[in-house]
């Protein structure tokens, strides 16, 4: 048995540890703020739009073929309504469908434009930890946005406070500075509508090589059940949900093949009630609409491809 001083001595040191780790870790939490030209950081700006732009406005979403791929002011001077790109990377998948949930409002309008990625399994598809933990970082209170907040929230904290860690680390040991990694890909290249416009201008004269590799087409059913719930979700709030197909390249359609890209919208149609704007007859866009990925399009691709959803939802709404 064990002596009732010695007891208590091993209580008070325990106790002792696990205040000042928790102190160690408040003030790390606290020292290191996020780095403020992270692409997330634009996250805020979009967040800021959902919550005070006044409805009914249409809100795009999806990973970065919507950030990089879509003009609002145009859309927005065409349909005379305000429109919110909330796009911002592909690896977060549907957690900024959640966030936007809680801003539906009656007249809104949301159109989904997911990456064939998101549906190659269910972590791509509801968000991979590392990139969900960096966008939590600059709004805690997203962890509730998650599949399973209550379950993923050490897992999330946790990789967030490593990543501070090692962000100090860098920075004291090695001088580290993440303007050489970061290029053009920085959040505070985004405009006032979300629209990420770092590769226009002087940047779009860049020159990348972009693989001619296949899209992923793959089809897990939870995937259908999510975007279900979420339209009727959104109907109950007087919205409506619409879906867009994402930017696609030419040569990587083609090695994808068309009775693929075709089974997955096919599947769409038939396993959800949200119409889809898209014409296929006119899914795939020219090699050299696109900057340096088969789903980013450049200035004249962005153009077309805008257009397109213009009048794709002017037919939609009965304005044409």
């Amino acid at each position: 048995m064990i002596p009732k001083n010695d007891l208590l001595k091993f209580l008070k040191n325990t106790t002792l540890v696990v205040v000042l780790v928790a102190v160690a870790i408040t003030a790390i939490f606290i020292a290191t703020p996020p780095d403020d030209k992270h692409l997330y950081q634009a996250s805020l700006l979009k967040s800021n739009l959902l919550h005070t732009v006044p409805s009914p406005r249409i809100i795009i979403v999806g990973g970065s073929n919507v950030a990089f791929g879509i003009d609002s002011e145009l859309m927005e001077q065409e349909l005379g309504i305000p429109v919110i790109n909330d796009g911002l990377h592909v690896a977060l998948g549907i957690a900024p469908l959640n966030e936007i949930k809680d801003y539906l409002r009656p007249g809104d309008i949301v159109i989904i434009s997911l990456e064939y990625y998101n549906f190659t399994d269910e972590q791509s598809f509801y968000g991979q930890p590392q990139y969900l933990a960096d966008w939590v970082e600059f709004s805690p209170e997203r962890i509730w946005y998650l599949r399973d907040p209550y379950k993923q929230m050490p897992s999330i904290f946790t990789i967030m406070l490593e990543r501070k860690v090692n962000r100090q680390l860098n920075y004291y040991l090695n001088g580290f500075s993440y303007e050489a990694g970061r290029n053009f890909y920085s959040g505070d290249l985004f405009n006032e509508h979300g629209d990420f416009i770092g590769h226009l201008g002087e940047n779009g004269n860049k020159q990348f090589e972009i693989a001619d590799s296949v899209y992923p087409i793959n089809l897990i059913e939870s995937a259908y059940v999510f975007l279900e719930d979420f339209n009727q979700f959104a109907l109950s709030k007087g919205a409506m949900v619409y879906y867009e197909a994402q930017a696609h390249r030419q040569t990587n359609c083609e090695q994808t093949g068309k009775k693929h890209l075709d089974r997955f919208f096919n599947r769409l149609k038939t396993k959800t009630t949200i119409p889809l704007l898209t014409n296929l007859d006119q899914l795939c866009l020219p090699d050299d609409y696109f900057y340096d990925t088969p789903y980013h399009l450049n200035e004249q691709g962005r153009r077309v491809r805008t257009e397109r959803l213009i009048d794709s939802l002017k037919v939609a709404l009965g304005l044409k």
